[in-house]
């Protein structure tokens, strides 16, 4: 079989494990570049074109890497807001425990003379990073939504 036909299979078949959306958009056309591509480098016989064809292979894989670690991404972010929302909850009720918690040993430890401060400020230091974390956790999470939303308006535009 011809050196070129053998390349522009194996390109096929790189081309072949991109995602399927990815794909079914651009792989004709990439197809058709490479073909004209090693047409245009016939003439370059052996180890050069070898070596061209090599960079073009390692070029597409970095880009199949990068489509797939996209939509990776995407899934990841989708699902971080359920993530996000489940810590922002939890912190939320870490802090009214803790809270409460305070409240109580106050009202305890009232007119007793003893010195709680040993247990009440670190309650009160867990308190305040819940409350930052809670903070956070709703930040990212609306973050998170408003770039899910345009990385879904990208898609459907077709960008």
């Amino acid at each position: 079989m011809d050196t070129q036909k053998r390349y522009r299979r194996w390109y096929r078949g790189l081309l072949g494990l991109y995602p399927r959306p990815y794909r079914e958009r651009f792989a004709v056309s990439m197809e058709q570049t490479f073909s004209d591509l090693c047409r245009e480098r016939a003439g370059a016989r052996g180890r050069r074109h070898g070596t061209f064809v090599a960079w073009i292979f390692l070029e597409t894989l970095a880009g199949i890497i990068r489509e797939h670690a996209t939509d990776l991404a995407r899934i990841a972010m989708a699902r971080n807001v359920t993530a996000l929302r489940i810590v922002k909850y939890l912190a939320l009720v870490a802090s009214g425990l803790l809270a409460a918690g305070i409240a109580t040993i106050m009202v305890l430890a009232r007119g007793t003379g003893e010195d709680i401060t040993g247990v009440v400020a670190p309650a009160l230091l867990l308190t305040a990073l819940s409350l930052v974390a809670a903070v956070a956790a709703a930040i990212l999470q609306a973050a998170n939504a408003r770039r899910g939303r345009e990385a879904g308006d990208d898609l459907a535009d077709g960008r």
